[in-house]
């Protein structure tokens, strides 16, 4: 699977070429450098916003997992709790002062007066513990916010507790957990219709088409209003990366998720891109105790999967040399990221072949991988399934389209999932999101005794105590080869300089520019 070197010379396996044609042909697929960038003014005039969504918008329900690269759809209806910046410090939002007691179990939010909703009615105490009673009970909130009470004793506080301490609830508080919709909207069975937010946009259905063209307008009463500068913005459904990257050179559109093969086409249309530094790229290996797949319960097959890609030839092939190779997860400089290490599960086709044998699977298995359209991942799908032949591991791709599809991905149904997953500066969210029996990216929702020690030292202490906790639990994922992480990317967001100002993206996740940076 990849391009192994000897004596300075390049010697080339079978499937080392596939990854050069890729990228060769697959990579550079973003169309001929026709049109530049003098027609984007029309995408991009000071009271238009027009961005470029890789996908569509799985619905208007707050509560709904949504891919980073369509939060902007979120964003602009509802407002958060409190507001985090690119390393997840927070800001007052709904909330304009809190505290946290009880050893970090009890937060108490303090509301801003005189907040709102788009159809009039108050957002008051009681609007928010209706709201957040809702998160608790989505999908998201059984990853994030498991047990957690929510009592509003007056129409200016809110008060949650938490069964165990948890310290950074404030900074989930401003993620989609902490997006306050109106009660009345929430019992609506049309929710997925028209959104009834507080935020600094209000939803244009008649200018809108859903699939296809999102239009929000402006809400001059949102409390922070001027610091959303722009009086229309259209987010428009354009699912192919060429189609995305040809609207930015041809002006239909002023910004969207692009990525490294993009670049140079960008550069010589007068565009520009944003660089972010906050995804890892790799399979997750969820099915880990084998209760779908049993040959996945045996951590020499999981060491074996990590063993057959190679990390150095993917991120100078496949990512164009935007990527460093790493074995860990979480987001270089976060706590839990160590320092230093060695790769466990350097490229070694032979090493890997005779760990599948010893655990008994030479003949491989069979395994389903979901892939979602439009994403950007078509270059390297073929490279996982590739790889995964090398160990005569049969995989078929499972194309998924339309609003739920990552739903889909998430649902427990695949073994095996390659997803560039977004990280957290504060690496206690990606544990939670992703290492926990609740964790929504854990999706066969494996328990691990080990990972549960540790976890509760993580939440009853705190300094050098909690932090070598966090550094012991991303040495036990990668010893049992939970992942089989292949490179830390490099995602870019490219726009049009003469519409879009963007100083730096305050994206928590570090996947787009929020509408906030827009100016």
């Amino acid at each position: 699977m990849s391009i192994r070197r000897r004596r300075g010379l390049p010697s080339v396996t079978g499937s080392a070429l596939l990854l050069t044609a890729l990228v060769m042909s697959g990579c550079t697929s973003a169309g001929s450098d026709s049109g530049g960038a003098g027609g984007a003014a029309g995408a991009g005039s000071k009271d238009n916003l027009v961005l470029g969504l890789e996908m569509d918008i799985p619905g208007w329900d707050p509560a709904k997992l949504l891919p980073g690269s369509v939060q902007w759809a979120s964003d602009a209806v509802y407002d958060t709790i409190f507001t985090c910046d690119e390393v997840g410090n927070i800001s007052p939002n709904i909330a304009k002062s809190y505290e946290f007691t009880d050893n970090n179990t009890k937060l108490t939010l303090h509301l801003r007066d005189g907040m709102k909703f788009s159809d009039g009615t108050e957002l008051d105490g009681s609007a928010v513990k209706t709201a957040l009673e809702y998160q608790v009970n989505s999908p998201g909130g059984k990853s994030f916010l498991p047990g957690v009470k929510v009592s509003s004793p007056d129409a200016e506080t809110v008060v949650l507790t938490t069964p165990e301490p948890k310290s950074y609830l404030t900074t989930i508080m401003c993620m989609s957990s902490g997006a306050i919709a109106s009660p009345e909207y929430l019992k609506s069975k049309k929710r997925d219709v028209a959104p009834v937010g507080s935020g600094p946009y209000r939803y244009d259905a008649a200018a809108s088409k859903p699939g296809a063209v999102y239009v929000l307008t402006k809400n001059p009463d949102h409390w922070n209003a001027d610091h959303y500068p722009y009086k229309k913005i259209t987010l428009k459904v354009l699912g192919d990366r060429t189609a995305r990257i040809n609207a930015l050179k041809t002006g239909q559109i002023s910004g969207a998720i692009t990525d490294a093969s993009a670049l140079s086409q960008l550069k010589s249309s007068g565009l520009k891109s944003v660089t972010q530094h906050g995804q890892w790229a790799g399979l997750l290996i969820t099915d880990r105790k084998g209760k779908t797949v049993p040959a996945l319960g045996d951590v020499r097959v999981r060491r074996a999967i990590n063993m057959v890609f190679d990390k150095t030839a993917i991120a100078q092939k496949l990512y164009q040399g935007q990527a460093q190779p790493t074995p860990q997860i979480f987001r270089e400089n976060s706590t839990a990221w160590i320092d230093g290490i060695k790769d466990p599960y350097p490229y070694d086709l032979t090493a890997a072949k005779k760990l599948m044998a010893d655990a008994g699977y030479a003949d491989g298995f069979s395994v389903e991988i979901p892939f979602i359209a439009g994403t950007g991942h078509d270059t390297a799908m073929p490279v996982v399934l590739q790889g995964l032949k090398e160990l005569n591991i049969k995989a078929k791709q499972v194309t998924l389209s339309g609003s739920n599809a990552l739903l889909d991905v998430l649902s427990g149904k695949y073994p095996i999932i390659f997803w560039p997953l977004g990280n957290h500066g504060d690496s206690r969210l990606t544990i939670d999101g992703a290492l926990l029996p609740t964790s929504a990216w854990n999706t066969h929702k494996v328990a691990d005794p080990t990972i549960d020690r540790l976890w509760q030292t993580i939440l009853t202490s705190k300094g050098e105590k909690a932090d070598t906790a966090q550094r012991e639990i991303n040495q036990h994922v990668i010893d049992q080869a939970w992942f089989a992480p292949w490179v830390y990317m490099d995602s870019f967001f490219g726009y049009d300089p003469k519409a879009i100002s963007i100083k730096k993206s305050s994206d928590p996740n570090q996947l787009a520019p929020k509408l906030s940076d827009f100016r």
